[in-house]
């Protein structure tokens, strides 16, 4: 179950850091403020589900193996090795004299800003006794507020952390719904019967700052059946302290639109923060131009910076909306708006009397060279831990499924779920060398209805041409979980093979029985 290459990977990087700090007399890690990298602006996976606080932790230390830290004042930490003897002070002098270097010492920097904590995962011992410290700096990421639309509406029927910028007309309507979603459980679905009249949903105040670049994301499904100017779009504006937009609209830049129609689509904007600028607003729209008349589903908003913080990307969960009784449950654990992400690391939890993990595979989207490595167990009951890593030098960017984790369904039950842990987290290439990793700040929780399916799909105890003329009846229509019977065929759509399957088996029994008959 365990990979032995990647354990054998990891003993090799931990000898090769202890012979280095054999040599060097002492070991000292000196943050400095991160130096974000510019994210390239014509990748789909643009941005990244961040938003930071007025309000950011400090870095501290967690020993493990010693207790010989010393923490410094927030943004510093210095560390020393511990247990160094004389010998082995002799030892190190003798190896940098044959170097030539004798009695140098290295410095280390380590790249960090507030947002960082820097753990010590382990220790290493060489034949000496002396202690090794290895550490890793962790950086939370925080989402924009209700990104995915997992918040309970509010009792008057608002959305927490959205809010319309329009009054309510007769051609379009939204709400929050569990049949459509890319991640989680629940999306933001736009309703415009009219080419003439709008809709607009807009996140609430977001400060930034002036003169920062910004760039906002969602991942957007237009339902077939959007009509003639069937479309949607994304928009990000920025406002001055009173309220006012400060920005000018251009389309292709902080307006953007899509008019694919049935596939979910990464969609981005962008724009720099003006002067007077005080804070910013990412907004659902579909505009008096465009119509969507069986919906747009917006999900995955992000609303970030790379000058006030890197983040590589952000993991997710993905499971289908039902699946029949008889089937597996396939989750999927996904990488959004990825940016060189070289390793994924976290932990599912589950019902084990429910659900039993019973396959761990890499994706295609994550494997492309075939060298992906991955580890995964079962430490505990209904917890499962997985780590993949990508060879030295490989990485993957936009939006990637990363994991596909196949379930047995134990028991008859009416839904089942499974949780991304807090902690799931990626490294970047430069994450890798430099021991960093990018994790949650929160878990995501994700359920599946288990349907069972019959023919009899207006359930009045046969199957016959009432059925087919039901089917017909919502042909065009998405699949919902009220809706779902209707799927024949179960690939997501109620269609015209739907009614072609449904009457090939009404056929088929009208021909066996007529056989029957004759050979009695």
């Amino acid at each position: 179950m365990i990979n032995s290459k990647l354990k054998q990977l990891g003993k090799m990087g931990s000898m090769a850091a202890l012979a280095l700090l054999l040599v060097l007399p002492s070991f000292m890690a000196i943050p400095a403020p991160i130096q974000a990298s510019t994210i390239d602006l014509d990748l789909l996976a643009d941005g990244s589900k961040d938003e930071p606080g007025d309000s950011q932790p400090g870095v501290s230390e967690v020993t493990n193996g010693t207790d010989d830290v010393i923490e410094g004042n927030e943004g510093e930490a210095t560390e020393e090795p511990v247990g160094e003897s004389e010998e082995a002070e002799d030892a190190e002098n003798a190896e940098g004299a044959e170097s030539g270097e004798p009695g140098e010492s290295a410095e280390p920097v380590d790249e960090q800003n507030d947002a960082g904590q820097t753990v010590e995962e382990g220790a290493l011992t060489d034949q000496d006794d002396q202690v090794v410290t290895v550490t890793q700096t962790v950086y939370t990421v925080e989402p924009l507020f209700n990104s995915g639309f997992e918040q309970p509406v509010n009792t008057d029927g608002t959305i927490p952390g959205w809010s319309m910028f329009f009054a309510p007309n007769e051609a379009t309507s939204y709400e929050i719904t569990q049949d459509v979603r890319y991640y989680g459980n629940s999306s933001l679905k736009l309703v415009d019967k009219s080419n003439t009249l709008p809709i607009y949903m807009q996140s609430d105040e977001r400060p930034i700052t002036p003169g920062y670049e910004y760039n906002a994301s969602a991942m957007i499904y237009i339902a077939p059946n959007a009509g003639n100017a069937g479309g949607a779009s994304l928009v990000l504006r920025f406002y001055d302290e009173a309220g006012k937009q400060v920005n000018t609209d251009k389309d292709g830049e902080n307006i953007v639109h899509l008019r694919q129609v049935g596939v979910w689509t990464r969609v981005t904007v962008k724009g720099v923060a003006p002067a007077n600028a005080a804070y910013a607003r990412v907004a659902a729209s579909i505009s008096n131009y465009f119509t969507a008349e069986s919906g747009a589903f917006y999900d995955d908003f992000t609303l970030t910076s790379p000058q006030e913080q890197k983040v590589p990307g952000a993991l997710h969960l993905q499971m289908p909306t039902g699946i029949l009784a008889s089937q597996t449950l396939e989750a999927k654990v996904m990488l959004s708006r990825a940016v060189d992400v070289q390793t994924a690391s976290g932990s599912l939890a589950y019902d084990p009397m429910v659900l039993e993990a019973i396959d761990v595979a890499v994706a295609d989207d994550f494997n492309e060279e075939g060298l992906t490595l991955v580890e995964w167990s079962l430490d505990e009951p209904g917890v499962l831990t997985f780590a993949v890593a990508k060879p030295e030098g490989a990485s993957v960017s936009e939006d990637k499924q990363v994991l596909n984790i196949t379930f047995k369904v134990l028991s008859e039950v009416e839904k089942v779920d499974v949780t991304l842990l807090q902690g799931a987290g990626v490294q970047d290439t430069e994450g890798v060398q430099n021991n960093k990793i990018y994790v949650s700040s929160e878990a995501e929780s994700v359920s599946s209805y288990v349907r069972r399916a019959s023919m009899d799909v207006n359930g009045d105890g046969r199957i016959d041409l009432y059925d087919v003329m039901a089917v017909a009846k919502l042909t065009g229509q998405m699949v919902t979980n009220d809706n779902w019977k209707f799927d024949v065929n179960h690939d997501g759509r109620i269609d015209q093979a739907d009614v072609e399957m449904l009457t090939d088996v009404i056929l088929s029994q009208l021909l066996d029985e007529k056989e029957g008959g004759q050979s009695l």
